[in-house]
């Protein structure tokens, strides 16, 4: 019960410093305070603290490695040139694919999903505005392939599944490949399926605009 009590008290309290921008020492102060109202003396919530430091370091410095693969990638324009390329190779009849691989790949290499698109979010709105495809079609290709590379990127959701698990990051990585490419295939029928209904839709539309306007009473309404 204390114990409850006391990591609720501690939360809340690092909660309260985090809103008050005191960044330097409100998780340090909010593991103490919760683990004093826990009924732990102050020697062993120090010992505890430092043993959760130890635990969680190697994860935090992977994390911290991936942020800065990604940065070198964007800031040297790396991330914009794969994509470029990938869209270039592939050509207008695949675009969806294009866009999809361009961000599957830039997330399988490192780059969060959310820097990914909005690398490959200037190719996508030059297509839309060439094409006249609807961005939201474009946008779900390029989500859909960023989620699946996500699947054997080293982002901390694979870095913490490989503490856990007790393995190396690269068999964590390895395992998620078929998946990955899974998830690709499924986003392209996905998008080519709605891509299909939104020009059934539309054909169905100018067809009844035509009949409406070749009926007179609908032409004097």
């Amino acid at each position: 019960m204390y114990t409850t009590l006391g990591a609720l008290l501690g939360l809340l309290l690092a909660i309260w410093l985090i809103i008050n921008k005191i960044h330097l020492y409100m998780l340090m102060t909010g593991a103490l305070a919760g683990g004093l109202a826990g009924g732990l003396s102050l020697i062993e919530t120090v010992n505890v603290m430092v043993d959760g430091v130890r635990d969680v370091s190697p994860a935090v410095i992977r994390i911290l490695s991936a942020g800065v693969l990604s940065g070198v990638l964007i800031e040297t324009g790396a991330a914009a040139k794969i994509s470029n390329t990938i869209i270039l190779r592939l050509g207008r009849k695949h675009i969806y694919l294009a866009l999809s691989f361009a961000t599957f790949l830039l997330c399988a290499v490192g780059v969060f999903i959310d820097v990914a698109v909005i690398t490959v979010a200037p190719i996508a709105l030059s297509i839309h505005q060439r094409l006249d495809i609807p961005t939201s079609f474009l946008l779900l290709a390029m989500i859909g392939g960023g989620k699946s590379g996500n699947i054997i990127s080293p982002n901390p959701n694979t870095i913490i599944a490989a503490e856990n698990f007790n393995t190396d990051l690269s068999s964590v990585m390895f395992a998620g490949i078929i998946p990955a490419f899974i998830g690709l295939v499924m986003t392209m029928i996905l998008v080519e399926w709605i891509s299909q209904k939104n020009r059934f839709r539309k054909n169905l539309f100018l067809k009844l605009k035509m009949s409406h306007m070749n009926n007179f009473l609908f032409g004097l309404v």
